[in-house]
């Protein structure tokens, strides 16, 4: 017989067998027992929880021969064909396969045929929210009211995607993660059964590791088993996914509290040079961190052995709820920076060297309320408010180094407001860094364009075309963020297009405008009788 992994061997067949959803297992048991059967049921959760398992459990119980009863016999022809997947009237659909409207159509073909030797036709469509949505419109009036025989279970981990108008006609069932002990427990089980030794710090690590997942959990299980040991053991385990064990956490810790920052670095290299990933590391050690918070502010912790439970309740009277907090906040934005940085090793040992200077660090909280303790009209003449400010000073830089660069960027510019001859002198450095910003039209528009004013910072520019215009208005914003940077102000511009040269003509005066001007010449033409003439007016530049 082919061998069959852990996850399908073991698999639920029974209500009982399923873990972590009480919620649901008992709501159906008791709808079977009160023959208050629904046409449509829609299961959600995350992967591995038991929604497919649930589904084909509920369906053996409908059409089990003993039935309807919340616990199917497993052995009669229709349980057994469920549970292979074979029958003729529990039919198992997959969503992401089956989504046009044909599908559906199809579907709705066959709810018109009888069952064959059981009393309900059940389709499992596992998730449903592939459908395309005018797969779910087709879907609709046969969900609404489907024949009399006739049941829908739907199963999900994308419920959002669902239509509204799809969930409000099926009971919603939410199917919650499995909590560690109960996925140790069942490991345990199981080990037992296959008679393989697993120690419990290895069930922890594999439970911890399948992130409330059953049926991830059994896969982990299976890698393991395939190593080829009988005896698996948490550093066995360890070694495999390369998981850094706990003592390496509380080690870090000891230096930490020591203040043994060249201790600390020397291990961080070590766990490095090994081959461990960085972003892993940094989430182990958050998780860590959160564990001796959890600790400190009284919250009991079921997700770990309790060798490693009693090592952190130690570690945890060592620090106060400020400096774990201070420290978590330290560490999730190391792992944000070393994700994006250009060096992240180098990042994440400036922030190790800074957790080793936690204890000089007092609480802020602490200090303001010193402050607040003051008079008002004696805070800026005693010396205990100058000695608290100096104390700030010093928290401040400490807890937040960045702030040194941002102080460098928040220095006063050169000049505070712009005028003509500073911006004309830098312009053409500002037109280069413009085509860097990959703005290269806007670049040649405003290089071919004229400074006219710099007032209050508004600075005017001529532009040579209609066309020039548009491209400046939609890219308005990328060129004042540039100018921004480049002039150290955040200018404003204002465009105009130069109007086009007037051509100027010459026009023959009448006699009557002669005499206005020159009335000795009006009267030389009125001796001689002359005419004038009305001409076509002539061009200036003819």
């Amino acid at each position: 017989m082919a061998y069959r992994v852990l996850a399908r061997k073991y698999r639920p067949q029974r209500f009982e067998d399923v873990y972590a959803q009480e919620h649901i297992t008992r709501t159906l048991s008791n709808a079977i027992n009160l023959n208050r059967i629904a046409h449509a049921y829609l299961f959600t959760g995350p992967r591995g929880v038991g929604k497919t398992s649930m589904a084909r459990i509920f369906s053996k119980s409908l059409n089990c021969v003993h039935g309807p009863t919340p616990e199917p016999c497993n052995v009669c022809d229709n349980c057994v064909e469920i549970t292979a997947g074979t029958s003729s009237d529990v039919i198992e659909i997959d969503g992401a396969s089956n989504t046009s409207v044909e599908d559906v159509r199809d579907l709705q073909r066959e709810l018109m045929y009888a069952t064959s030797k059981s009393k309900y036709k059940i389709y499992i469509i596992d998730e449903v929210h592939m459908l395309s949505k005018s797969a779910f419109n087709a879907l609709l009036k046969t969900l609404e009211e489907p024949p009399e025989n006739v049941i829908f279970i739907f199963a999900t981990t994308e419920p959002h995607k669902i239509l509204p108008t799809i969930i409000s006609r099926c009971q919603r069932y939410d199917c919650r993660r499995i909590p560690v002990e109960d996925i140790v427990k069942q490991m345990q089980s199981i080990a037992d059964s296959e008679e393989i030794s697993f120690d419990e710090d290895a069930l922890y690590t594999v439970a911890r590791k399948a992130d409330g997942s059953m049926r991830d959990a059994l896969s982990l299980m299976d890698q393991v088993i395939s190593y080829g040991s009988q005896e698996i053991t948490g550093e066995l385990v360890q070694s495999i996914f390369g998981i850094l064990p706990a003592e390496t956490y509380i080690e870090m810790l000891d230096h930490v509290q020591k203040r043994d920052s060249t201790g600390l670095l020397v291990k961080l290299r070590q766990i490095l040079d090994s081959g461990n990933d960085l972003q892993e590391f940094l989430n182990g050690y958050l998780d860590t961190l959160r564990n001796l918070l959890l600790l400190k502010v009284g919250v009991d912790l079921h997700e770990l052995p309790a060798s490693i439970i009693n090592e952190l309740k130690l570690r945890s009277q060592q620090f106060t709820e400020n400096d774990l907090l201070y420290m978590i906040s330290l560490l999730i934005k190391a792992k944000t920076d070393a994700r994006f940085g250009s060096d992240p090793v180098l990042l994440t040992e400036m922030v190790f060297i800074k957790l080793t200077r936690i204890s000089e660090i007092q609480s802020l909280d602490t200090m303001i309320e010193m402050l607040n303790k003051q008079p008002v009209e004696s805070r800026q003449e005693t010396e205990a408010f100058s000695g608290i400010q100096k104390e700030i000073l010093h928290y401040t830089r400490d807890r937040e180094t960045e702030k040194i660069v941002q102080e460098v960027k928040k220095q006063k510019p050169e000049v505070e407001n712009l005028d003509l001859a500073y911006v004309q002198g830098r312009w053409e450095d500002f037109i280069k860094k413009l085509q860097r910003e990959k703005l290269q039209l806007s670049a040649i528009y405003l290089q071919e364009g004229k400074i006219l004013t710099v007032r209050d910072n508004l600075i005017e520019v001529e532009l040579k075309s209609p066309t020039a215009m548009s491209s400046m208005q939609r890219n308005l914003e990328d060129i004042q963020a540039c100018a921004q940077k480049h002039f150290g102000i955040k200018p404003r511009f204002k465009f105009t297009v130069c109007e086009p040269e007037q051509e100027q003509y010459i026009l023959n005066p009448t006699l009557e405008q002669i005499r206005e001007e020159t009335p000795e010449l009006a009267e030389f033409i009125e001796m001689t009788k002359s005419k004038v003439e009305s001409r076509t007016p002539t061009k200036l530049n003819q």
